[in-house]
């Protein structure tokens, strides 16, 4: 019985992941021939929005990929059915951040999974979200680089797992202590994220990163023949 119910929510989290809003908005704003991820860093993520099609749609897509990782996440932890012995909300939140970066609707080609990773975190750990948040916003504001701000972030929510984690074993009154289910997706989301990011740790290495605020036009970025541009983000 449990297996079919982390079956279930399973396959809920990765098609609630899975809906585009980045890509949709895209061809809502550009005309159903523009693909957002022909440009930039060909993602459809926040970040790229903000770059391609400016702040009020990139806000949208924010609070949009945010609620893929809250909703399957919090569907799984107050629907009994769905809760499989406290694996639901783990199984759903890694669903859903599988699907909004490999989406079925579009191809298996979205984008890199923070928004909807924090998202499940805030249901799961709302204190290392919170740790989190600011961790990695402080990194954007001093680095400027979206990228290394997220991938510190990571960090930051992985440490917190386990921290969070052992300290509870030791101390059942601490407020931000996890189970360990809870903790399974605070390793293995953040570690997926950052995997996620391999191209912009080779970029930030060799200091070709695109900073946040820097735009790319998509009337002077053509994509190329293959479907892909040459400006990277």
């Amino acid at each position: 019985m449990i297996l079919i119910q982390l079956v279930l929510i399973a396959i809920i989290g990765y098609l609630w992941g899975s809906i585009p809003a980045g890509y949709w908005m895209g061809k809502l704003l550009r005309g159903k021939d523009f693909d957002i991820r022909a440009y930039g860093s060909h993602k459809i993520g926040a970040t790229n929005v903000l770059r391609t099609l400016g702040k009020v749609p990139a806000v949208i897509v924010f609070v949009f990929d945010l609620s893929k990782g809250v909703g399957p996440t919090l569907l799984a932890s107050l629907v009994p059915f769905f809760y499989g012995s406290g694996w639901g909300p783990t199984v759903a939140g890694l669903a859903a951040l599988l699907g909004h970066c490999y989406p079925v609707f579009i191809g298996f080609r979205g984008g890199r999974g923070v928004l909807t990773g924090a998202g499940v975190l805030i249901v799961l750990s709302p204190l290392a979200f919170i740790i989190d948040a600011v961790v990695t916003s402080s990194t954007i504001i001093i680095s400027r680089y979206v990228s290394l701000g997220s991938i510190i972030g990571s960090l930051t929510a992985l440490v917190c797992g386990v921290l969070f984690f052992i300290i509870g074993r030791f101390d059942p009154t601490f407020i931000g202590k996890v189970s360990f289910a809870q903790m399974v997706f605070m390793v293995v989301g953040p570690v997926l994220v950052i995997l996620f990011h391999y191209d912009n740790i080779g970029r930030l290495l060799a200091g070709t990163e695109r900073k946040i605020g820097q735009k790319v036009n998509p009337e002077e970025h053509p994509p190329a023949p293959d479907g892909t541009s040459k400006v990277q983000a």
